[in-house]
């Protein structure tokens, strides 16, 4: 997504996760368990998806019991290992799990957007959306890893002399990132010992300045003493780091595979006419193999039949001129 001619979200969907839970989607689902001491229950999605609904938000239903069959609409999207939150939206007979409806990507930007225009181009940005460390122009780092608790981030001043100087960079590059990246929940910034309030009162001005164009809505909570910066970011949908990462913030099999793939089409553009030879590894070729789209007819329209994919020690473009 771009405002003013800057890249202020990135929104990515998979279809070999096409039953990954947006709000707004529709999922038949049977309930599992009932869980008084969390005042809800967890419901089966299908597949090893679980929600969770809560029966505040359920006021006028039915009397909910295990094995209870209903339509269900994602309220939130789910983090890593938690479950998305639900709402009861009707009861039905027993039937087939899983989802039954849901906008697809454009429908899903287009309400959230309006007026928004849409046009094809080639997005590189990707394969570094989810980098764990970031450079501050200047001097210093920015270290940004998501757990299940929340999302942990460190300012480093690093060789940088003024640690005013380093958050005065950092705050507006991590409203940036914060928002780019789709992250949400509580997020924990360590920002550099700043020992004059009148500084933490500036940078915070700055933060709330800089976060008030964030179409989420946003809260902080003033700089600590010990200079922690908190928020909470309402969060509308998975993160890029959920889907492209493990939970040890590792790219997956598929993201590798992809990434392969997306460098294959550069290296394509960059040289029309040569024949392209793409060694992956065993495994990257177990994963094309298995594919759940047709990943080699989409390439064609790219680049055409001009490539062969061979298995190698590792991952090497060759062309022949």
């Amino acid at each position: 997504i771009y405002e003013n001619r800057k890249l202020v979200e990135l929104h990515l969907r998979r279809e070999s996760k096409n039953l990954n839970p947006y709000i707004g989607d529709i999922f038949v689902g049977k309930i599992s368990r009932i869980d008084q001491s969390i005042g809800g229950a967890f419901v089966d999605l299908g597949g090893s998806l679980n929600g969770l609904l809560k029966f505040s938000n359920s006021s006028g239903s039915p009397r909910f019991t295990e094995g209870f069959y209903g339509h269900f609409e994602i309220t939130k999207a789910s983090d890593l290992s938690k479950s998305p939150l639900l709402k009861f939206v009707k009861k039905v007979e027993k039937s087939k799990i899983g989802k039954i409806s849901g906008d697809d990507l454009k429908s899903y930007l287009s309400k959230r957007f309006l007026d928004l225009e849409f046009a094809e181009a080639s997005v590189s940005i990707l394969d570094e959306s989810t980098d764990v460390e970031l450079s501050i122009d200047g001097g210093g780092s920015i270290s940004i890893e998501q757990t299940r608790a929340l999302v942990a981030i460190d300012v480093d001043k690093g060789g940088a002399v003024s640690s005013y100087d380093v958050c005065l960079k950092a705050v507006p590059m991590l409203a940036r990132e914060i928002r780019l990246r789709g992250l949400g929940g509580l997020l924990v910034i360590d920002l550099p010992n700043l020992r004059h309030p009148k500084q933490r009162n500036a940078i915070f001005k700055l933060a709330e300045k800089v976060f008030s164009f964030d179409p989420n809505n946003v809260k902080l909570a003033p700089i600590s003493r010990f200079g922690v910066l908190e928020l909470t970011r309402n969060k509308v949908t998975i993160s890029l780091s959920e889907i492209m990462n493990d939970n040890y913030g590792n790219p997956t099999l598929e993201t590798i595979a992809l990434r392969t793939i997306r460098q294959l089409v550069r290296e394509g553009v960059a040289k029309p006419g040569a024949r392209l030879t793409l060694t992956v590894t065993p495994t990257i070729m177990d994963w094309l193999d298995s594919c759940a789209f047709d990943w080699k007819s989409r390439l064609n329209d790219r680049i055409g039949k001009r490539y062969n994919v061979t298995v190698g020690a590792c991952i090497e473009i060759k062309a022949d001129r």
